[in-house]
């Protein structure tokens, strides 16, 4: 059987990656992968999980056991908290409106969505960004659904990424009836342009006016601003609306758990019954899929979101990460700006862990080979990868990529 199978062409993500690794200069920098670096580089262990690590080590009653097919109960009602906030929260899980399962992460969430969708809506179509993160078309394609792309980014000035508001409500409101939309809650990937509240107001309006199918994305919250509530906006305001929606979460970012796969994955209803139902699929999903969701990351996040302590802890880290991102894109900006004489003004704009700088794939070649400079051929740049030891160099290879050098 296995001669017949072909090679599946290398996920671009982690192509860079394996081309970092291979690459010999020790000058090199890596802006691909997203994942958190502190300012010297490294990976970092955030200190409210450190704490809640040991906790749990030190727990005589922690045992290797199978969770529930749901998930971690505790666990689920913290991660509805802290996408609802605390209003929406106990006004909707009093009524029996907000449902969870835990997934393997944020790609888990989507993929538990995206197949019951598949399953039980008679559309089968599906909306995403262009662009979007890379992951997102393979996901809803493997669902069996119709995968076609809203209008996020103006083309008609690509070399300084903005939104076009107005290409995205007009797609919006072309849809048929009935079809998934994704959209990213918040720190869009791969660009960090996001919507005004104002503009995430008038993206509400139509969605639930077309009666569109809403999934959020919400793989960055607390993570892009530094506060889990502004970066909850969307999520809130969706509810506020009256709409049915499903909302992926993830806690391989704002938390730095990668590894562990921990996410969820919510829905808000507008009635119990519709609610225990939607649930209830859900489970037959990761049942058949993955059985059971993974024990010891979920028992981090939860031993997190339940302790006052713990959760301010956590909260005030994530805003020093993301003033450090912050700080990052004001320094590039600046030595751009100086390298090129021209403005750069849209670094700083963007939100998140992502830059789209711009860059064609001609000149992100030119940066990888003549600079040792890793970053998705897309003109993506991970914020996190610079520090204060390498951003001026990566401007430098920048500038003298784009000059022709």
């Amino acid at each position: 059987m296995f001669e017949n199978v072909p090679r599946a062409p290398e996920d671009s993500v982690f192509k860079i990656g394996r081309m970092f690794t291979e690459c010999q200069d020790p000058l090199k920098v890596s802006c691909g992968i997203g994942a958190y670096r502190d300012n010297g580089g490294k990976p970092l262990v955030m200190d409210a999980v450190k704490e809640a690590k040991k906790r749990l080590h030190e727990s005589p009653g922690w045992i290797h056991e199978y969770l529930p097919l749901g998930g971690h109960a505790s666990f689920l009602k913290g991660a509805q908290k802290l996408a609802l906030g605390d209003e929406l929260y106990a006004e909707k899980s009093a009524e029996g409106k907000v449902g969870s399962l835990q997934t393997l992460s944020g790609t888990g969430a989507l993929y538990v969505a995206g197949t019951m969708y598949s399953k039980f809506s008679p559309v089968k179509k599906a909306l995403i960004s262009n662009p979007t993160w890379g992951n997102h078309n393979a996901i809803f394609t493997n669902c069996g659904l119709e995968v076609s792309k809203y209008r996020y980014i103006d083309e008609s000035c690509m070399s300084t990424p903005k939104l076009d508001l107005s290409g995205f409500l007009e797609d919006l409101e072309a849809a048929d009836e009935g079809t998934l939309v994704l959209l990213q809650a918040c720190a869009h990937n791969p660009t960090g342009v996001d919507p005004s509240e104002e503009e995430w107001k008038k993206v509400i309006e139509i969605c639930v006016r077309r009666k569109l199918v809403v999934l959020l994305d919400n793989a960055y919250q607390g993570f892009a601003t530094g506060d889990v509530d502004v970066d909850g906006f969307a999520i809130r305001e969706f509810v506020k609306a009256g709409a049915d929606i499903f909302v992926a979460c993830s806690f391989a970012k704002n938390m730095g758990l990668y590894g562990e796969r921990i996410g969820a994955l919510h829905v808000v209803t507008n009635n119990e019954k519709s609610c225990l139902d939607a649930v209830s699929q859900m489970k037959i999903i990761s049942r058949t899929t993955y059985s059971n969701p993974p024990q010891f990351g979920a028992l981090i996040v939860d031993t997190i979101l339940s302790d006052e302590k713990l959760y301010g802890v956590w909260k005030e880290q994530l805003t020093v990460m993301s003033e450090r991102i912050k700080s990052m894109r004001g320094a590039l900006r600046s030595y751009l700006e100086a390298e090129t004489g021209t403005d750069w003004s849209h670094i700083t704009k963007q939100i998140g862990m992502f830059s789209y700088t711009g860059l064609t794939k001609e000149q992100c070649i030119n940066c990888r080979e003549k600079g040792s400079l890793f970053m998705l051929e897309t003109g993506r740049v991970s914020m996190a990868g610079l520090n204060e030891g390498n951003v001026e160099r990566v401007a430098k290879v920048m500038a003298a990529s784009i000059k022709g050098e």
